[in-house]
């Protein structure tokens, strides 16, 4: 008899409702809402398809462009089109997301994170306001490279700086 992918995750939503600290109960209305968001798309979209997307080596971008409809785009920037979530819903959105599958989770760490964090921190206005939205609603997507031999992804061990820009006044 042949498992099926979903059958071989199915039980790894079994304990989620175990709270032994009633941590549940110091979350905000905002805070639990993310957390619901998330865990249904893990349990009812990434849970059920994602073992076949690891199996044929694919990334999983039916599941990416739903993400856009959560609400968790942007993590905590403010404005632009982003939810401006707090730090403990950040966290309950990447522990939910990561749950499910290290990549849609890690998928957001860049793209919000690094990528859209990033323009929200240096970027100019114009920038911000023509960035930020489309990221936001998955339009257009961040990314991360290294691009240093004989460092793989060992970004801390990176050596080449860029000089910081002459100010004039």
């Amino acid at each position: 008899m042949t498992t099926t992918a979903s059958e071989l995750t199915a039980h790894l939503a079994d304990a989620r409702a175990t709270d032994y600290f009633f941590l549940r109960e110091q979350l905000t209305d905002g805070q639990l809402g993310a957390l619901r968001r998330v865990r249904t798309f893990v349990e009812e979209d990434v849970l059920p398809v994602i073992a076949g997307y690891w199996e044929r080596a694919e990334m999983p971008w039916p599941l990416i462009q739903r993400m856009g409809e959560l609400g968790v785009v942007g993590e905590d920037i403010v404005d632009y089109g982003c939810p401006g979530l707090d730090p403990i819903a950040c966290g309950l959105v990447h522990m939910e997301l990561n749950r499910g599958d290290g990549s849609v989770g890690t998928f957001l760490g860049v793209h919000s994170g690094l990528a859209m964090k990033s323009i929200a921190m240096l970027g100019s206005d114009e920038q911000k306001e023509r960035w930020l939205p489309a990221m936001a609603r998955l339009e257009k997507l961040g990314a991360f490279a290294l691009t240093e031999p004989h460092h793989g992804s060992d970004s801390v061990a990176l050596e080449t700086t860029a000089p910081a820009p002459a100010i004039t006044s």
